[in-house]
């Protein structure tokens, strides 16, 4: 029953993750979502319901649309396994509290859709990151024992380190990345931001590395750091949560 529980709170998640991903592709250009149905990008065509089925629309159609065979960017695959996983994680470690079950999904929900936006547009919007700051001070509100002083002295040291930073490079770190380390370390705090800041710095150099040697890509391309900045977040966070039990 438990296997069967998972399995089913899984694809729960990747629903979430097929809506979230709409929100992240659409907000940002300011698309209709909620009147404007589901339509392939490269031919426009109207997606019909066989074909909105997560994960396994996309296996069925070997990640090509159905009705003009353009590739289908691996990233709506992805979003849907992420959410899915994180879902289940989620309810393993939160299914016993339900105030602080729903911060956490409220606030790796909104990463999902703020990685997306970054990854296809170099955009974090500002009304991402005031939903996110109301979710991490929810969090923070329900947590067992909140720490609000060491909270706010986190939020400080990073945006101060981060900011002064963005001055000394202007071409290193992009204003929404220093939004949004320094609404996560609100909610994370000091240590944790600094891990965060650590892997998803790692994670990005690597990649950038990888397509670089691989695929000839260009070394003064700009490089959506959200995205790395998100998965990260959501690693320390378990990760943490692991070590604790």
């Amino acid at each position: 029953m438990t296997i069967v529980a998972y399995i089913s709170i899984f694809y729960f998640g990747a629903i979430f993750g097929s809506f979230f991903t709409v929100l992240g592709t659409r907000i940002p250009i300011k698309e209709n979502f909620t009147t404007t149905r589901s339509h392939c990008v490269a031919c426009q065509h109207t997606l019909e319901a066989k074909d909105l089925f997560p994960i396994f629309s996309y296996v069925f159609h070997r990640g090509k649309c159905a009705y003009c065979a353009a590739k289908i960017d691996a990233l709506y695959f992805a979003s849907e396994i992420i959410s899915g996983f994180v879902a289940c994680l989620l309810y393993y470690f939160y299914a016993t509290d339900v105030l602080q079950l729903v911060a956490h999904t409220f606030v790796f929900s909104l990463l999902l859709v703020i990685a997306i936006a970054d990854y296809l547009y170099l955009l974090i919007p500002d009304r991402f990151q005031l939903l996110l700051l109301f979710g991490v001070v929810f969090r923070q509100a329900v947590l067992p024992v909140a720490d609000w002083p060491a909270a706010f002295i986190s939020f400080f040291v990073i945006f101060s380190l981060l900011f002064f930073t963005s001055l000394a490079l202007p071409d290193g770190i992009g204003g929404g990345d220093v939004k949004l380390l320094s609404i996560l370390s609100l909610t994370f705090g000091l240590e944790p931001t600094l891990f965060i800041i650590l892997l998803a710095s790692f994670s990005a150099g690597s990649y950038f590395l990888h397509t670089h040697m691989a695929k000839g890509s260009s070394l003064q391309r700009r490089l959506p750091f959200g995205p790395f900045l998100a998965a990260s977040a959501v690693v320390v966070h378990f990760a943490q949560m692991l070590l604790v039990r």
